[in-house]
């Protein structure tokens, strides 16, 4: 699938992980293949642990990233989530510097907390493994988080929180 035909996610301009002008970040683009959120990245060479290899905190934030958004997708309401709990099993040393994959799916919506899994992919195989518990935002705490977000590239998910603007 070419990034025309791609359903990307809203990002904003700071965020470490999806920011597009922070030079800092990894500069993550998400979008929606199937039931899966996706990204492929390469990451920078900045974001190493030690030689070579990618930093766990980096690695678990892409997770919980990507976890994230597969509970606003694929939940209920689509309000935005933050994360309440998230477990993540190193499996292999992530690289810097090669493109890897990064796929969440939501597996359970109760309601109050959306349950989220992911896994990173680097050469074909699975390098990390992560879970989480997400808790649904308020429409107004969700209503202020949407300036804040991008939309260039988004077609399908424009609209995704057009419900924080309707009263209850």
């Amino acid at each position: 699938m070419g990034d025309t035909e791609r359903e990307y996610l809203p990002h904003s301009s700071r965020c470490f992980i999806c920011g597009d002008e922070n030079g800092c970040g990894v500069r993550t683009r998400f979008f929606v293949e199937g039931d899966a959120v996706r990204a492929r990245v390469v990451l920078p060479r900045h974001v190493n642990g030690y030689k070579d290899v990618a930093h766990g905190g980096v690695i678990a934030a892409l997770l919980d990233e990507s976890m994230g958004w597969a509970a606003t997708v694929f939940g209920g309401k689509h309000p935005m989530y933050l994360t309440g709990e998230l477990t993540v099993k190193y499996l292999s040393p992530v690289p810097v510097e090669e493109e890897i994959e990064i796929a969440s799916r939501l597996e359970e919506d109760s309601g109050r907390i959306a349950y989220s899994t992911g896994e990173l992919f680097c050469g074909g195989r699975v390098c990390v493994r992560a879970r989480g518990k997400f808790l649904p935002m308020s429409r107004e705490e969700t209503g202020r988080v949407i300036p804040y977000l991008k939309f260039d590239l988004c077609r399908k998910y424009r609209t995704l929180f057009d419900y924080a603007g309707e009263t209850e």
